[in-house]
């Protein structure tokens, strides 16, 4: 099996980068890239030694958080075999950091007018790149905020439930980026540091209501290398519902020339934590990725 799309708690996954490792190599995993959001920590210390001691082929990678500039969307931007010691890489993840930073001290003052209480310090304290999954999950976690959230779920939600409430784009307490990061820009810091530069799970975009067409055409605008056809959504604002386009997107990236990629976008094994999931190497789906997608992406030229 092959998962081109993983989290460890360098971003909002629940493993440490070795133990996000020793699982793959667990479940017969034979590569993966580890993806965390606008950070690379995972890669410090000796993690290719461990991949490499456990079996497994490590392709370094990065998620990077963006906005469209055309339709304002919010676009996650995957590079896969990126050079992990480039400054232009590193000044942008210390940025985006710092942003984020700033974004949960706003995020705090607007959720505590809607009657819920976030523990801003300690995700401040954490030592890791903080998320919509950090806030979300302090949120529903907080007995403070018990009886605010049956008053509004009649029942503790998913955290991933109230981010998709509250969190994001069109909802009450979503923060516009000051500091947005172009998708365009993001393709083109991931080409420059030798990366290859895919459209992360676009069946999102489409499930939460942005057009199918729409989101073909933004992911030729803004020139991405290939798509990450290979994924599967589970809406969390319906009942937890499979949501499958993998067959779309496959045909579309083709059709266009685009490399295709594949993953689970996998954090935890926790599903009372996080609902339905796609498990570390699509283990629990029918679509697998396959050698010749791994090839078709290291041996890249443009």
């Amino acid at each position: 099996m092959i998962d081109l799309h993983v989290h460890t708690n360098c971003s909002d996954g629940d493993y440490s980068p070795r133990e996000l490792v020793n699982l793959a190599a667990s479940r017969g995993i034979e590569t993966i890239s580890i993806t965390d959001h606008d950070t690379i920590m995972a890669y410090n210390g000796d993690i290719f030694k461990t991949a490499l001691n456990k079996g497994i082929q490590l392709i370094p990678g990065i998620e990077l958080s963006t906005v469209d500039e055309l339709s304002e969307e919010k676009i996650h931007v995957v590079g896969l075999n990126i050079d992990l010691e480039n400054n232009k890489l590193l000044s942008i993840c210390k940025e985006l950091c710092q942003s984020r930073c700033e974004s949960v001290i706003k995020t705090e003052k607007i959720l505590l007018s809607l009657g819920f209480n976030l523990r801003t310090r300690k995700l401040l304290d954490m030592g890791s790149l903080i998320t919509k999954f950090h806030i979300g999950h302090d949120v529903v976690s907080n007995p403070e905020n018990y009886e605010k959230l049956i008053e509004v779920y009649n029942k503790i939600p998913l955290h991933s439930a109230f981010i998709e409430d509250y969190l994001i784009k069109g909802k009450p307490a979503f923060i516009k980026p000051e500091n947005k990061l172009f998708t365009s820009k993001a393709v083109d810091i991931i080409k420059q540091i030798g990366g290859v530069a895919i459209c992360a799970h676009p069946s999102f975009n489409v499930m939460h209501g942005f057009e199918f067409k729409s989101m073909k055409e933004l992911i030729v605008r803004n020139k991405f290398d290939g798509v990450e056809s290979i994924n599967i959504q589970y809406n969390k604002n319906k009942g937890d519902v499979r949501f499958d386009m993998v067959n779309e997107f496959t045909d579309f990236a083709n059709e266009r020339g685009l490399l295709i990629s594949g993953g689970s976008d996998y954090h935890s094994d926790n599903i009372d934590l996080w609902g339905n999931h796609s498990d570390i190497g699509l283990s629990n789906e029918e679509y697998q990725v396959d050698k010749l997608i791994v090839d078709n992406i290291l041996s890249f030229r443009r």
